[in-house]
């Protein structure tokens, strides 16, 4: 969401790419191209993709061969650690987005929205397979949907949700906060944000481990802790991707006229929060 880099062919190393009608221009280190209507954009030599990929293929690995999971765990964040830098360090020889115009980072958080909305559809498509087949299939693991014995402890829940809710104000807040040219506001806000979704985050751990049951023991469990599971994963990448923003607001990367990967950050916890309460009135308070 904070930038898209490449290593660039070899024809484009170390020559000029006037012939491709675009001015390379040094600044700090990386060539920035100027558009003349071709709509290059940045190159610049950088191996966070290959690292980045390679993290990815070795955490899936570690699903098969789990000491390969924390070798891939620890590229990835490393990887995300230095495309933010890198990006970051760029942005002072960027002109400043139109305020009425959405840049490049709102526009692929939103595409990253559509597709993870698909990813929750299917979760949300597996719980009412699974919940039929568990109610109409003689001797299906469970019998009953919820399982026998399972009961939620609603009041912790929709105290956990309304954590939740708050922090998508929050976070709404402080993107407003620094639009208004009140950084120090804002990095409160930030701050707050991260924290209340952490405590969602420990709440929900605390509801696991008293949970009464494993994903393992039927049907119910599996789809609990899937769709559950998978939301979790997502606050969690929410809050680190708020953590990232407050220290790009504390290093003045952002300011009232830049801002858009900010937006798109906020967005994203939106769409967090909104998946939550679809999840809970369907999974907790069982509207369908």
């Amino acid at each position: 969401m904070f930038g898209i880099f490449a290593i660039p062919p070899p024809f484009l190393r170390g020559v000029s790419v006037n012939k491709m009608g675009a001015e390379t221009v040094k600044k700090s280190g990386v060539n920035v191209l100027e558009e003349t209507g071709h709509g290059l954009g940045e190159v610049h030599n950088s191996s966070v993709p290959l690292e980045i990929s390679l993290g990815i293929a070795l955490t899936l690995a570690g699903l098969l061969v789990w000491p390969l999971l924390f070798v891939g765990l620890a590229l990835v964040v490393h990887s995300i650690y230095r495309w933010v830098t890198e990006d970051a360090a760029m942005w002072k020889d960027r002109p400043n987005p139109n305020p009425d115009e959405w840049g490049h980072a709102s526009w692929a958080m939103v595409w990253i929205i559509l597709t993870e909305a698909i990813i929750f559809a299917s979760f949300f498509a597996f719980w009412f397979w699974a919940r039929w087949h568990t109610v109409n299939w003689e001797n299906a693991v469970g019998g009953s949907w919820p399982a026998d014995g399972i009961e939620h402890n609603m009041v912790l829940v929709t105290v956990n949700t309304l954590i939740l809710l708050t922090s998508g104000f929050t976070g709404h807040k402080a993107l407003h906060a620094l639009r208004e040219d009140n950084a120090a506001k804002s990095k409160l806000l930030i701050r707050v944000t991260a924290l209340l979704g952490l405590t969602f985050l420990g709440i929900q751990i605390y509801e696991y481990l008293h949970a009464g049951f494993l994903w393992s023991d039927h049907a119910y469990g599996t789809a609990f802790f899937a769709l559950t599971g998978l939301h979790g994963l997502h606050v969690l990448v929410g809050i680190i991707s708020f953590v990232i923003v407050c220290q790009l607001v504390s290093r003045g990367y952002y300011t009232k006229d830049r801002n858009d990967s900010f937006q798109a950050v906020t967005w994203y916890w939106h769409f967090v929060d909104v998946v939550w309460i679809l999840l809970y009135l369907i999974v907790y308070v069982e509207v369908i």
